[in-house]
């Protein structure tokens, strides 16, 4: 048996019915109890996916005690929110190994978030749960409010179907739901990279895809960030209200002429207010509604060109 230990790297990245022996049973669980039972009632037993068995006992982890378990990572889950973990290793009779980690989140949109924050957008879309992504030996999918990430530790086929294997009894075994938020479709179809889509929930997830260097008017409700063939990024962040958004636009904008970061372009005709920043990319920025529409590329006409397919 491995020594379990705390993740990093590459890992960080049914109710009380035991369907057809695929998953465990575990003692106490009711039928009334499923939201609120122990998250192993959805981890595959021995051999449910075929020739997989269990290394080890499960580990859970609530709340605060993510820290403990996530080596510098654990901020971002709770951004999203962030309820609870389980985790299981397995293994088959050729040495080899899968862990299986099945988050919960608070709520749908922000399983659904975690995914497209934890995908790279360049891996094989699977038909699992309501979006699923395998890159190399490694695999994300999200149905409802549960986040389901399985780590192989190497790229030998039989690793990867395990990963597969695994994902199916996982997925089957969840509870029904799913939709991606309404935010994503503020996202023009046209020209839009298949998944480069990120949505957001706060600044930590913000700046890691773009850094305004500062919080001033970026408390936004949600937000969702696409990327385009020609090279433009979009990002479409919501504030709930008009006014909320337009309070926080001029704090935002406030900060920005104020910034050494930013600048002003010169001889520009357009709606959209414009800055430059210090790599010399051009940031357009335009109101519409409750959002703060943000188009973002080398060339200032593109940048334009981008924020005003936002309506």
């Amino acid at each position: 048996m491995k020594a379990r230990g705390i993740m990093s790297g590459a890992r960080w990245a049914l109710a009380s019915l035991v369907v057809a022996g695929l998953f465990a049973p575990v003692a106490g669980t009711t039928a009334g109890r499923w939201p609120q039972g122990p998250l192993r009632i959805y981890l595959p037993a021995d051999n449910a996916a075929a020739g997989w068995t269990r290394d080890g006992g499960p580990q859970e982890f609530e709340g605060e005690d993510l820290y403990t378990y996530i080596d510098g990572g654990a901020e971002i889950y709770r951004e999203y929110g962030f309820r609870r973990v389980v985790v299981q290793d397995y293994e088959n009779p050729g040495g080899k190994s899968v862990s299986l980690e099945i988050f919960e989140m608070e709520t749908p949109a922000a399983a659904f978030g975690m995914f497209t924050f934890k995908r790279s957008g360049g891996g094989e879309p699977l038909v699992l749960g309501a979006g699923a992504e395998l890159e190399a030996y490694y695999m994300n999918f999200w149905k409802g409010r549960f986040l389901v990430t399985l780590t192989g530790f190497d790229e030998a086929a039989e690793t990867v179907e395990g990963l597969k294997a695994i994902g199916r009894i996982v997925d089957s075994g969840l509870p029904e739901g799913g939709e991606a938020p309404g935010l994503v479709s503020a996202l023009p179809a046209e020209g839009l990279r298949p998944g480069s889509v990120k949505y957001l929930k706060g600044l930590l997830g913000l700046n890691n895809l773009y850094s305004f260097y500062t919080a001033r008017g970026l408390a936004f409700t949600d937000a969702v960030r696409g990327l385009y063939d020609s090279g433009e990024i979009l990002i479409v962040l919501n504030y709930g209200s008009a006014g909320a958004r337009h309070t926080a636009w001029l704090a935002l904008c406030a900060e920005l002429d104020r910034s050494e970061r930013f600048e002003r372009p010169d001889n520009y005709l357009a709606d959209a207010v414009v800055f430059r920043d210090a790599k010399g990319v051009y940031v357009a920025f335009a109101e519409t509604g409750t959002r703060l529409a943000v188009g973002i590329h080398s060339t200032l006409n593109r940048a334009l060109k981008t924020v005003s397919r936002v309506r």
